[in-house]
């Protein structure tokens, strides 16, 4: 049972890159007061749980429909995730141009948080470890990712933006990783 937690939660761990969106969200963040910065991060994680959970829900019902196996999303979500994770290790994480009022619903919770490859990492979590695992995990991971914005300053003051940028660019490699996992398992069958 912890096996399947960890294989679940890992990837999708790695998938939200919170430490790679963490110089982004303060620097967006940082003219705001305690309480409009509250509610930011409030609405990025909500915005990114639901868009999550339904995506999954209503994404496996898409994938039935149209006929597509779970191992062609595993070569196509491989593949997607294989190259956000080159761009992420070759450019970085862009800056997105943003208005004040939505950060936390646009860009923060969606596409930052719960990007394209928190979705495809989420169907095949979903469907190789069950709905069960793939929801606890969800939680756990946006319960991490609430802390780590939350104590965005003092994480960065203490770690630095060099660190955190390294750290980002190895998950992105870990990223690939996973990308190359899931394109063997879907070539595999």
């Amino acid at each position: 049972m912890i096996d399947k937690f960890l294989m679940s939660f890992i990837p999708l761990f790695v998938a939200f890159d919170v430490l790679g969106i963490l110089p982004i969200y303060i620097k967006f963040t940082a003219h705001l007061d305690t309480k409009k910065r509250g509610r930011q991060l409030r609405d990025s994680i909500l915005t990114s749980f639901i868009t999550t959970l339904l995506f999954v829900v209503i994404g496996n019902q898409v994938l039935q429909y149209l006929g597509i196996a779970i191992r062609d999303f595993f070569i196509a979500g491989g593949i997607v995730l294989f190259i956000i994770a080159v761009k992420d290790i070759i450019i970085g994480h862009s800056e997105p141009v943003i208005e004040d009022d939505m950060f936390g619903v646009v860009p923060l919770g969606v596409p930052l948080l719960a990007g394209p490859a928190v979705l495809a990492t989420s169907i095949i979590v979903r469907n190789n470890y069950g709905f069960y695992f793939f929801l606890i995990s969800l939680l756990t991971n946006l319960i991490i990712c609430w802390i780590i914005l939350k104590f965005s300053e003092f994480i960065l003051k203490y770690l630095g933006k060099k660190f955190i940028e390294a750290l980002s660019r190895v998950f992105a490699l870990v990223i690939a990783s996973i990308a190359v996992m899931f394109i063997r398992k879907g070539l595999a069958g």
